[in-house]
């Protein structure tokens, strides 16, 4: 096996200036120098046509988001009454994409929603397009190259889906800014463009085997050229990263998966970084890839550290349900919106401390803490179920805000707030910004909040909040339904009050079974105006959440609704 190493001397680029091989026929020549076949310039064919791409693509959702965003502005003056618009209609077809999804039980899949899967598969079939339209995949004959053409044409691919498949994963995210869309859920992206990145590597790795396997120099090219072994360097951790980021795999040991998915991360851009060898362009990806992701990190720590600082101190206190945790963290300089979470790092838990975890705020920056109300399993969150047992504080650090809902529920005239289990910790701090606000001269004139739990005992750390909070809520502006889904009946209703002290504030219905969500969210439609959906629960939660929007919105865009205009914003519990 030769020294590792980069060819002498080393340069920012590699040249293009081809010879001549003998030997070769008239039409041979004129075929190695035609466009898209031409090694000596596939980078500007391939690689470039790959950036083109995802730059339209950037641009075409930043207009999306634009145009979103003027929208929002026009529905906060909309009268109740205004009818159902061209505009509208097309909003709701766009909308339908955005909201159905689909549920394979056999493998226990939940697809991403009908927008991103149509996303994804374009990106497939470009990529597919481009590394298989062009003929020859192997040269007529060895004296034309040493690099088959479908190998040459998918490693430059697979290098310039680098420096977007890393923007895609960072937290401070340049493309999210643009698109509106928030860091979490362009994972989607990040995994898909990993995997694409991977299948082209693969394509770019075989035809090389079959070449150099046929002429006979393939043990003698991998003992003596670097670039060969540096490249099965480099697709050992990039099957690993691939293999072990698939959903069920890195859920189950989220910890374990997320120091390793660092670690094979570096080394596999340290053997990829050699096995290029500043061929052509090749390095500038790299240095693209640097400063996109340098940036994100470096403005991330900076916000944490300016913004945040580093002088918090988290209390733990176990509540009456056994698998959540109540976290309080004291402060008066923090900031942030209704629905946001912070990644808390626990410094004085051991080997914790070197990791962080996303939490959701369940209080507003008005309360004088930042509260947390984690749910407990393994690792570290058992962990704070310890200290919280014991009576113990930790240091912490915080790294956010994060997320919220993009656009704004003030907009639409009626809102609705869909919890299942831990999820009304995103959903509680929508109701206290919604009744803060709601008055005579507020868009939203009621609020139905629909919390799904096993029992009562999984309601008690909210109770505090929820009646200091709906003192100040005009009559009749909030609607309340429990549902016990520990009962084994239908969903079907146990109670219906309103409080002495809440003066007719709040409607209390508690339920047992699970809730009709597809029910819930056609009542809310079928009654006109414009409705802001919210929903935070598990993946078969959110799914009959998505669907039954989905459905609304193909109403709207068919023009067969009274509602003008239906918004969601989901978050799940899974990463």
């Amino acid at each position: 096996m030769g020294l590792v190493g980069l060819a002498h001397p080393v340069l920012w680029h590699s040249s293009r200036h081809g010879h001549a091989a003998e030997g070769l026929t008239d039409y041979q020549n004129l075929l190695k120098g035609t466009r898209f076949r031409n090694w000596y310039t596939a980078d500007w064919d391939y690689a470039l046509t790959t950036v083109y791409f995802f730059c339209i693509a950037i641009f075409l959702f930043t207009l999306f988001n634009i145009l979103s965003l003027s929208r929002s502005s026009e529905l906060k003056k909309r009268p109740t009454s205004h009818s159902l618009s061209l505009s509208d209609r097309v909003a709701g077809l766009f909308r339908y994409f955005s909201s159905r999804q689909f549920h394979i039980s056999l493998l226990g899949w939940y697809s991403p929603p009908l927008g991103s899967v149509v996303i994804v598969g374009a990106m497939i079939a470009f990529f597919g397009a481009l590394s298989l339209a062009v003929h020859p995949y192997y040269w007529p004959v060895p004296a034309m190259g040493n690099s088959p053409p479908l190998a040459t044409r998918t490693g430059w691919i697979s290098i310039a889906i680098m420096p977007f498949m890393f923007a895609f994963s960072s937290k401070f995210n340049p493309i999210g800014i643009l698109t509106g869309t928030p860091y979490e859920k362009l994972q989607v992206f990040h995994r898909w463009t990993a995997w694409i990145m991977y299948i082209t590597s693969l394509i770019h790795t075989f035809p090389f085997i079959v070449f150099n396997v046929q002429i006979g120099k393939m043990e003698n090219y991998y003992r003596t050229k670097s670039y060969y072994w540096t490249g099965v360097a480099a697709l050992i951790p990039q099957t690993w990263l691939v293999l072990m980021s698939w959903g069920p795999i890195r859920s189950r040991y989220y910890e374990t998966f997320k120091k390793l998915h660092f670690l094979a991360s570096i080394i596999f851009m340290g053997f990829l970084f050699l096995h290029c060898n500043f061929r052509l362009t090749s390095w500038d990806y790299f240095w693209a890839t640097a400063g996109v992701y340098g940036f994100a990190w470096f403005a991330r720590f900076g916000f944490t550290l300016l913004r945040n600082g580093i002088h918090h101190t988290a209390t733990f206190t176990l509540l009456p349900d056994p698998r959540m945790v109540h976290v309080r963290i004291p402060t008066t300089t923090l900031k942030w919106q209704p629905g946001q979470h912070y990644f808390v790092r626990f410094l004085d838990m051991g080997v914790h401390a070197f990791t962080s975890h996303p939490f959701t705020v369940a209080s507003l920056p008005e309360s004088g803490a930042l509260e947390l109300c984690v749910r407990v399993r393994e690792g570290m969150t058992a962990r704070l179920a310890a200290f919280a047992g014991n009576g113990k504080g930790s240091r912490v650090l915080l790294d956010g805000p994060y997320g919220s809902v993009h656009g704004s529920l003030w907009v639409y005239d009626r809102v609705l707030l869909l919890a299942g289990g831990s999820g009304a910790s995103f959903t509680v701090p929508l109701l206290l910004d919604l009744i803060g606000g709601i008055g005579e001269n507020a868009k939203p004139k009621h609020v139905h909040f629909v919390w799904a739990v096993t029992g009562t005992d999984s309601t008690r750390g909210y109770e505090d909040i929820f009646r200091r909070t709906l003192k100040g809520a005009p009559e009749g502006s909030v609607t309340f339904s429990l549902y016990i889904t520990g009962s084994s009946r239908a969903s079907s209703p146990a109670s219906s009050t309103k409080g002495e002290d809440e003066k007719e504030i709040v409607t209390r219905e508690m339920f047992t079974g699970r809730p009709k969500l597809a029910q819930i969210v056609n009542d809310a439609f079928v009654a006109g105006g414009t409705v802001g959906i919210a929903s935070c629960g598990p993946d078969s939660f959110s799914l009959d959440v998505r669907n039954a929007v989905a459905e609304c919105q193909l109403q709207i865009a068919r023009g067969h609704a009274t509602c003008t205009d239906i918004f969601l914003h989901t978050e799940t519990y899974s990463w």
